[in-house]
């Protein structure tokens, strides 16, 4: 392998030296001019061609996503209540299906049967109805126009337009989201009770949603719970729509 080696590169050499000499020689034979000629040729044929269909304009660049996180309730509250919510399912899975049942069998219908049971059952109704308004997150769509800086973004939030769509997402019995798409000019203050006991400042009326529904889907949310946003950027965003709820002006 050696040998064939050294054998190719000796016959390689005189063939590179010929043309080398024949490129000389055709480069002295020429006049500058042709040269500089011959030469742009080579560069004409060597340079990428340009692409015809390759836009030249560049796409424009916007301040803010097209979805806009205007809420959120904050990693914290949102883990502990997700929790809170598994736990209460399986305080209700312990005392419904293994404490009562062995209380039953011992001592009959009784007082600790009726504890037991009250135990499985008042957790779960009653995390599950003072949480069910709870939102975690809020979406906005803003238009084009709106998202180029953080002025065209004020001055769309503090006019928003009645059929502006909101992304609300709330969890479900099981922590599951659930994203609802309410209209601005939707939502109005809660009922006196929401507002006493600090369950919702939101509402919507959901018969015509309900209506649309089949009979096994879950019913949709009509009170939403967003009184503490945690969101750094644009918090103003919600406090703008908040505002113009309470005051009547969507």
């Amino acid at each position: 392998m050696l040998v064939l080696g050294i054998l190719r590169r000796t016959q390689w050499i005189p063939l590179r030296r010929s043309l080398a000499h024949f490129r000389g020689a055709v480069s002295r034979n020429l006049s500058p001019k042709q040269n500089l000629q011959v030469s742009g040729l080579r560069f004409e044929t060597t340079s990428p061609k340009p692409n015809p269909y390759a836009s030249t304009n560049p796409p424009p660049r916007f301040a803010y996503p097209e979805r806009l996180c205007i809420y959120h309730a904050g990693t914290g509250r949102v883990t502990f209540l997700a929790c809170l919510k598994l736990s209460t399912i399986f305080i209700f899975v312990f005392f419904g299906f293994v404490a009562t049942p062995i209380y039953i069998e011992q001592e009959g219908l009784s007082l600790t049967v009726l504890r037991t049971t009250l135990s499985a059952i008042v957790p779960l109704v009653f995390v599950a109805y003072t949480s069910k308004p709870f939102v975690t997150f809020a979406h906005m769509r803003p238009p084009p126009w709106a998202r180029h800086s953080e002025a065209t973004l004020r001055q769309w939030a503090r006019a928003v337009p009645p059929d502006a769509e909101l992304e609300i997402t709330t969890m479900s019995l099981i922590a599951k989201p659930r994203l609802s798409r309410v209209r601005v000019a939707d939502l109005r203050p809660p009922s006196a009770a929401a507002r006493r006991w600090r369950i919702a400042n939101l509402a919507r009326d959901t018969a015509a949603a309900n209506a649309a529904r089949p009979w096994y889907m879950f019913r949709a949310v009509g009170l939403f719970n967003a009184q503490s946003n945690t969101v750094a950027r644009v918090p103003w965003v919600w406090e703008s729509i908040v505002g113009a709820v309470e005051r009547g002006r969507v």
